[in-house]
């Protein structure tokens, strides 16, 4: 073992002398921002590169001094970068578009795409009888919908977007977005009040008059999280330094988190009656909030399937697979006996480019949001980059 993270590793490229490993090092799962790093035979890992909003793609040099690599800014394309052993970073090329580096010939000869990336969001709500657009810029990531399907809560990084990201509730009517905030969003609370969201820390943000107030203060990295039933308390997915990441459950008004599952569990959906939250590691559990009891099995889910939505009465859930990149299915799962029912399979209008696709139901499973990636793309060889 060279390097394990709580988060997930991606473009793993051995250097020519076959000394090192480049690779982009991502914080947190589902967001492909972090950092250009190599570790070495020993274990010996370091950081070249700045943080990075985006990496898309890395190489090496012929002569294994620098790393070119692909890499973004906030609201900004993805430009070609170069980043030697030492830290040393410079900007190689930027065109107007993306510029996405696939490999370097050993003439320099440089192989690229050049392309156009984005993030829609579609909804079928109540009184819609097609389903409609809901995308704010072009980057409009999906995070809740509440549960009457009537508003969904939508996280935009595209152009112009903060650094932190840009985050909106938009009525599934087409109503223009309303802008509420930035951070990563995750749910609504039970009475419509109030969104969850993390930078860092937990934070809720008012949909009426007010302020955003902090609900946590330590050192823990906050990552997915969700209202709990009563709307007095949440659980999170968080990583404490020095630890793997456990779930957690804290009181909206502050106080101390408390960790309700062993290390390197993640999740945050509760169950409708709030007793127990979906953790999934090696296996899929239902962990109780209350802390008291061993974990309980859900059968007949994986752990690389994803929860699209809870009952309301609590006998079943929405499960989410992606057998191909333009189409998922999903299914309804008795969380007694483990059996399945298909219920729908979603296939975007025009498939071109399509490669990941999300999904979230309301309670009743009568409505649904979905958002889907975009890459359209050409490839391209370069001469004379240095």
């Amino acid at each position: 073992m060279l390097y394990e993270t709580d988060g997930y590793v991606s473009e793993v490229r051995v250097s020519p002398d076959g000394e090192l490993i480049a690779f982009a090092d991502h914080p947190q799962l589902g967001d492909n921002g972090g950092v250009v790093s190599v570790v070495d035979s020993s274990a010996r890992k370091r950081i070249l590169s700045t943080t990075q909003s985006s990496i898309l793609s890395l190489a090496w040099t012929p002569d294994g001094k620098e790393v070119w690599f692909s890499g973004s800014q906030p609201g900004l394309p993805a430009s070609l970068n170069a980043v030697d052993l030492s830290g040393r970073q410079r900007v190689v090329a930027r065109i107007p578009d993306s510029l996405v580096i696939q490999d370097i010939a050993r003439d320099g000869r440089v192989l690229a795409i050049n392309g156009t990336a984005r993030v829609s969001t579609y909804v079928m709500g109540p009184g819609q009888i097609q389903e409609r657009d809901l995308t704010i810029v072009n980057w409009t990531l999906l995070r809740a919908i509440s549960r009457d399907g009537r508003t969904v809560l939508l996280e935009e990084q595209g152009a112009g977007s903060h650094p932190e990201s840009d985050l909106y509730v938009r009525a599934s009517d087409g109503s223009p977005p309303v802008r509420i905030g930035q951070g990563n969003g995750w749910d609504f609370s039970p009475d419509l009040k109030w969104v969850l969201s993390t930078r860092g820390q937990l934070y809720r943000i008012p949909l009426g008059p007010g302020e955003a107030q902090q609900i946590s203060h330590d050192s823990i990295d906050h990552q997915e999280a969700h209202f709990l039933p009563a709307g007095t308390s949440v659980v999170f997915t968080g990583i404490e330094p020095g630890h793997k990441s456990r779930i957690y459950v804290q009181n909206v008004e502050g106080g101390v988190p408390r960790a309700i599952s062993p290390e390197g569990v993640t999740g945050s959906i509760p169950t409708a009656d709030g007793k127990f939250v979906f953790g999934f590691s090696d296996v899929v559990a239902l962990y109780p909030v209350d802390g008291n009891g061993p974990p309980k099995p859900v059968p007949g889910l994986r752990p690389d399937e994803t929860i699209g939505g809870v009952s309301s009465d609590g006998r079943s859930i929405m499960v989410v697979q992606q057998p191909d990149p333009f189409a998922l299915v999903v299914s309804r799962l008795d969380l007694t006996t483990g059996r399945r029912e298909l219920v729908k399979t979603i296939v975007p209008a025009d498939t071109a480019g399509v490669f990941q696709i999300n999904v979230l139901f309301t309670p009743d499973y009568k409505w649904y949001a979905y958002a889907f990636n975009r890459i359209l793309s050409e490839l391209y060889t370069v001469d004379g980059l240095r």
